[in-house]
Formats: structure tokens, C-alpha cells, sequence
């Protein structure tokens, strides 16, 4: 699982024995395949292939970018089954007719050839991270390094301190620079946006600072948080979670601690999770949930790393990192006046997105493998279990609202009901978002029954619908207009309603019912504010969708029938 990296110099490109001294100062093992001698290395921190950038045509070097570009293109695919995790690019390349002592005489536009393969990289490969490798001084080229693209530098013959040797000094630039896969093997994957995410994390992990992250549920945003924990300096120290599910005081309690007698029951002293975590992490999960005033006393130990227990005034000085982990959007909530603008500059300093599964569908194969193999063991079912072809499409295809947790929990079953197979098929997948589990390989020739299921994402519907294909057979085809016309009624109803509770008025005195508030309820629906007057007109041509089933909806849903007849109040079907 050591990264693999891509050096671009004309020297090390074709020169077997200085090739073979950098493999050994920077720590390389080199698979390019070309050099029946390759440098032996120990624990080698990288694999490199090697490329001179250059073409040799009868006694001529020529300097060619498109030598350069090919290789990254045979190594690098947007699915992130192949992706280099840094390139290392010289910037001078001797190019011209090979002299007596077999060495190019050199060309015009030599010294800056490798600034040219870089302004390549970045037409094509924005997300590549390069790394310039000089003989240069630093303070020479930087500048102009850094406007084409290229994240950092290094010394060739070395960094100018004595504290750092060059396997070192690569090291570090892979850690912070490189599209590295989790070193742990518990965050399966190396696509793109997975490896970025890995990265940023690495980045913020200091062990100083507060770091967010954001990602919907079930992304793995616990398990990130264990990695940033484990690659920063506090990795030695503890690691301590903490969930607000339970209520204001409790919570409280369990981040701050107390002192004998702070409260009733309080029959000794107790530290909380900030205390326990003392010398490592802390992660705060589900931030967006906490309430407004332990937002508030947050604040102080979020920028100042100070802590009282509750009943104390003693201050206790924090050595921790702080991670914050949510699946709500924040700058809404802020918006809202349900999260703290001065609590979200606190914490966004170092903000990490955590990618969907969706938008790292090349990762599903490697995932699915690993959470095979761990159902097998959990459950003593039968390993090594292939997937079938027919059956792995299924699993690229779906969208995954509930993301990493809801295809193992997918796979699990799989595996319970089939202990003693070797090999997964389609039929041993439940994918779906009814509770009838339907595909969406399944929701283009049959239609699911209806179910009163809750949808993380409407976009899940939406894409159901737009794949949903109809067999062009007369007998299959008869009749089913009013069917599909009150299915789109009754759906558009409970959507109404379900945006109608989500933005009742709530005032003090008034019981768990609320307020119906329609302009409210449809300009969330609409995404616009809107007025009283089109907000009712929306409503009527919402319920009045199939007029045939009209009467029958109203009769079913006693909150239906009163919204209708407020719009009608609001809105009459003729002129008063």
C-alpha cells in the first residue's frame, strides 16, 4: 500500500547509476522496469517509474511534453483505480545532438522545459500534486513554480539544513502533498476525491488546531476523525467521542464534567470528555445538534483551549485537538439562527468534505471486498466470496443515499441469508430505497410498491423516475394513465404535507400542533419566497393533480382537506 509517485528528469529518466543514488537517498524502490539492476532498498516509502520527458531520434535528444503526458495518462484514470500520488519534475532538461562524451550540447529553452511539461500537467491533470526536484536554487524558481501549479520544491543535492536527509524530506512532502491511501487499511479506497479528503486531513491534523468535517450520513466522518487523530502528534495520546444524544444538562455534564456538589447528586468529582481526551483527540460528533447554550459555552475552549468544570472556577488549560463532525449544513443553520456564527468561525478554519459514495463510485469494488470479508468473519459465512459481474453493476449503479454504512448493511444481508455460497449474486442484493429494497436495475421494468418509506433524498426519487423506461407492449401499457396520475397526486400530497409540518409556527401555550403556515410551507417547497396569494394557488394545483381522485385524497387526510380549504378561502374558484 506505499504511494506511487512519478519522477520526470532527463538524468534519472535514462542515467541507471545516478538513478540508482536518488532510489537510495530519497527511499525508492524503483518499478519501471527498464534497469535489470535496480537500487535495493529497505522499507522503501514509495514506489517510483522513472521518465527522461525526452525522444532520441539518430544522435538527437529532443525535449517533448507529450512523452511526460503519455506516461501520467498510462498510470492515472479518473475512477481512481490507477492515480499516482505525486510527481517529482525537474525543470532542466538537456536536449540537442549528443556530443563525444555522449552528453545532449544543449538547447535554447532547456532551463525552462520542465515549467512547460507543468503548464501540460495542469491542462489536463489538475488534481496531480507536483513537487518541483532541482539543482536550482529554491528562491530562483519558486515563484514562478508556484503561478504554473507545482505545490513545493526540493533541493536535488539536498535542502540546506542538516536537521532533514532527503528520505526525510520527501517523506514529508508526500505526507502533506500526496494523494496517499489511508497507510492503516481502514479507509478502503483510492479515488480522487477520497485521497484529497485523506490529505486535507492529514494537513489539519496538527494537533493544535479545530477540525471540521462535513459529510452526510454514513460517509465515514467517525472514522476520518480517527485517522486525523492517528497521523497527527497527538496520535500517543487518548482518543475520546463524544455523542449529543443526551439532554441540554446531561450534555453538558459530559463535555465539562463537575465538582462535588456542583448539582444535586453530585456526590463527587468527574471530569468530562474534554479532560479525558487530555494529551490526544476529541471528537464532538453531530455538532449541528447541540443546543444553543452549549454553543455558547463552547466557544471559549474551542479558541482558547480552557475549560472549568461545572461548580468551579478553577480553570483547567486544554492539551487537545478538537474535531467537530456534522451532516448539517452549517451556513444554513447559521442562517437560520439555529447554529452560532461566532461558534462556526471557530471551527472552520480547517473544514474537510468528506465525498459520497456516489462521487466515488471506483471505490465500490475495494469496498465491497473488505466489507465481504468482514460480514464472513463476523457472521462464520463462507470466504473467499467472489461478486458476480451482473451483481457488482448493481452496486455501481445505485446512487447510495445512506452512502458507506448503507451498502455494508446491504452486503450484510447478502451474506446472512447466503452463509455457505462463494459467490455473490444479483438476487442476494436488497438495494433500495422503498422497504421493499428495489434497484434501480429493477426500477426500469417493474414498479415498487408503494411503501410508507422516508427518503433521506428526494434526488433519489428524482433519478428513479428519470431511469424509469416503459415496455412499449399495448396490454402492459392499457389503462395505466389514472393509475400513474393518482400515484403523482397522492406523492405531490404527502410532499405538501411533509413541508407543511416542517414549517408549522410554533408560539408558546399553543401544544405540539403549531400554526399551519402555507406561504412558509410552499416557498421552502418552491425554493423562493413567495406570496401568500401564489403560495395558495401552488397548493390547488398540487391537490387538484388528478381531479378524478380528488375527493377520495381530501376524505383520507383530515390536515389535506382543511389546507384545501384555506387556499380556497385565500383563492376562490370564481371571483367573489
Amino acid at each position: 500500500m506505499i504511494p506511487r509517485i512519478l519522477v520526470i528528469d532527463d538524468i534519472f529518466g535514462s542515467a541507471f547509476i545516478d538513478r540508482r543514488n536518488l532510489c537510495r537517498n530519497f527511499g525508492l524502490a524503483d518499478v519501471t522496469g527498464d534497469d535489470e539492476k535496480p537500487a535495493a532498498v529497505d522499507n522503501p516509502i514509495a514506489e517510483a517509474v522513472f521518465c527522461s520527458g525526452q525522444r532520441r531520434d539518430q544522435g538527437v535528444v529532443r525535449n517533448d511534453a507529450s512523452v511526460a503526458i503519455n506516461v501520467i495518462a498510462g498510470g492515472w484514470t479518473s475512477d481512481g483505480t490507477d492515480v499516482w500520488a505525486l510527481v517529482l519534475l525537474d525543470l532542466r532538461f538537456a536536449s540537442g545532438r549528443l556530443a563525444q562524451d555522449g552528453e545532449p550540447e544543449g538547447q535554447e529553452g532547456d532551463d525552462i522545459f520542465g515549467l512547460r511539461v507543468l503548464e501540460a500537467i495542469r491542462e489536463r491533470f489538475m488534481d496531480l500534486p507536483v513537487v518541483v526536484l532541482s539543482s536550482r536554487d529554491r528562491s530562483e524558481v519558486i515563484e514562478d513554480c508556484r503561478k504554473l501549479g507545482a505545490l513545493d520544491f526540493i533541493q536535488r543535492h539536498g535542502n540546506g539544513s542538516d536537521s532533514l536527509t532527503p528520505r526525510e524530506i520527501l517523506q514529508n512532502k508526500l505526507f502533506e502533498h500526496g494523494l496517499a491511501e489511508d497507510h492503516r487499511g481502514i479507509i478502503v479506497g483510492r479515488s480522487i476525491p477520497l485521497l484529497k479528503a485523506l490529505r486535507a486531513a492529514r494537513r489539519a491534523a496538527t494537533g493544535r488546531g479545530n477540525i471540521l468535517l462535513l459529510g452526510e450520513t454514513g460517509t465515514g466522518k467517525e472514522l476520518l476523525a480517527r485517522y486525523a487523530h492517528d497521523v497527527s502528534p497527538k496520535a500517543k495520546g487518548h482518543y475520546q467521542i463524544y455523542h449529543p444524544d443526551e439532554s441540554e444538562g446531561l450534555q453538558e455534564d459530559a463535555l465539562f464534567g463537575h465538582e462535588k456538589g456542583a448539582f444535586t447528586g453530585a456526590v463527587g468529582s468527574k471530569p468530562g470528555a474534554f479532560e479525558l481526551a487530555m494529551g490526544g483527540t476529541l471528537l464532538i460528533d453531530e455538532i449541528g445538534d447541540v443546543s444553543e447554550n452549549l454553543q455558547s459555552r463552547l466557544l471559549r475552549p474551542l479558541e482558547n483551549k480552557v475549560i472549568s468544570r461545572q461548580g468551579s472556577t478553577e480553570e483547567v488549560k486544554l492539551d487537545i485537538q478538537v474535531v467537530l463532525a456534522t451532516n448539517k449544513n452549517l451556513d444554513e443553520y447559521v442562517r437560520t439562527g439555529r447554529f452560532k456564527y461566532d461558534l462556526l468561525n471557530r471551527i472552520n478554519a480547517s473544514t474537510i468534505e468528506i465525498p459520497p459514495l456516489r462521487d466515488r463510485r471506483g471505490d465500490i469494488p475495494l469496498l465491497s471486498e473488505k466489507l465481504l470479508e468482514q460480514h464472513c468473519s463476523s457472521i462464520g459465512a463462507t470466504w473467499p466470496r467472489a461478486v458476480d459481474p451482473a451483481a457488482m453493476r448493481m452496486l455501481m449503479e445505485y446512487n447510495w443515499p445512506g452512502n458507506v454504512r448503507e451498502l455494508s448493511n446491504v452486503l450484510r444481508k447478502a451474506v446472512n441469508d447466503n452463509k455457505g455460497s462463494e459467490l455473490l449474486i444479483s438476487s442476494d442484493l436488497q438495494i433500495g430505497f422503498s422497504s421493499s429494497l428495489v434497484t434501480l436495475e429493477t426500477a426500469r421494468t417493474s414498479v415498487p410498491t408503494p411503501s410508507a418509506t422516508v427518503l433521506s433524498e428526494v434526488d433519489e426519487l428524482l433519478m428513479a423516475m428519470e431511469t424509469f423506461e416503459f415496455d412499449k407492449d399495448y396490454t402492459k401499457l392499457n389503462a395505466k394513465l389514472p393509475r400513474l396520475q393518482k400515484a403523482f397526486a397522492t406523492l405531490l400530497s404527502r410532499y405538501l404535507i411533509a413541508a407543511i409540518d416542517a414549517t408549522k409556527k410554533m408560539k408558546p401555550g399553543q401544544g405540539p400542533d403549531g400554526e399551519i403556515n402555507i406561504t412558509g410551507a410552499v416557498s421552502c417547497m418552491m425554493g423562493k419566497q413567495l406570496k401568500t396569494a401564489k403560495a395558495a394557488d401552488v397548493v390547488k394545483r398540487i391537490i387538484q393533480t388528478d381531479t378524478a381522485s380528488l375527493e377520495e385524497m381530501l376524505k383520507s387526510n383530515e390536515l389535506l382537506e382543511h389546507i384545501y380549504g384555506e387556499v380556497l378561502r385565500l383563492r376562490p374558484k370564481k371571483p367573489k
